[in-house]
């Protein structure tokens, strides 16, 4: 049975950033020397965008093996383990409110793990690009206007944009090509 997730869409929150922080800080006391960097990802770390307020966070470990063995410890943090939900090779962390609003994702990652540089080069490029930004919020707050109570439709509706700002941020990346990720 599929359980119905309730979701918001909001005008950016300077707040996200601490929330951030504090969650971070959460990880690295339980993750401890696995831990090789945690950033703040998605719409949450990008100043000016519409978001759901759920903060999305990837952190770049050693080695992924040693993961599953911090499940228990994740759990009392308030992260449910859902594995390899997308399907990419990471171990998927979910923090959900009392409501069962989604509060928090977690992606786990291991270092060179190409979706690391993408992640960061889509919320990079959309911290520098008010065009495209703008171009994505308003994607969304349409969405979120026509599907108030779905969220599925409204997560299908931005797959179109967000390929098309992907490539776009791909690109901007190869300029930078000096930049460490």
């Amino acid at each position: 049975m599929k359980i119905h997730r309730p979701y918001q869409l909001k005008i950016y929150d300077p707040s996200w950033e601490k929330k951030f922080l504090g969650k971070a800080q959460r990880l690295t006391s339980v993750l401890k020397d696995e831990v090789i960097a945690i950033h703040h990802i998605g719409s949450t770390a990008i100043p000016g965008m519409m978001a759901k307020p759920q903060i999305d966070i990837l952190a770049v470990v050693k080695d992924l093996s040693p993961i599953p063995g911090y499940h228990g410890a994740m759990k009392k943090e308030g992260f449910t383990a859902l594995g390899d939900y997308t399907g990419i090779g990471e171990e998927y962390f979910v923090e959900d409110a009392m409501d069962n609003t989604r509060t928090a994702s977690l992606h786990i990652l291991p270092i060179g793990h190409p979706e690391i540089e993408k992640q960061l080069h889509f919320r990079d490029y959309l911290r520098e690009n008010k065009t495209d930004r703008d171009v994505y919020s308003s994607v969304k707050r349409k969405l979120y206007e026509k599907y108030p109570d779905k969220y599925s439709a409204y997560d299908k509706g931005k797959e179109k944009t967000i390929k098309a700002i992907k490539k776009r941020a791909k690109q901007w990346a190869k300029s930078f090509r000096n930049r460490s990720v």
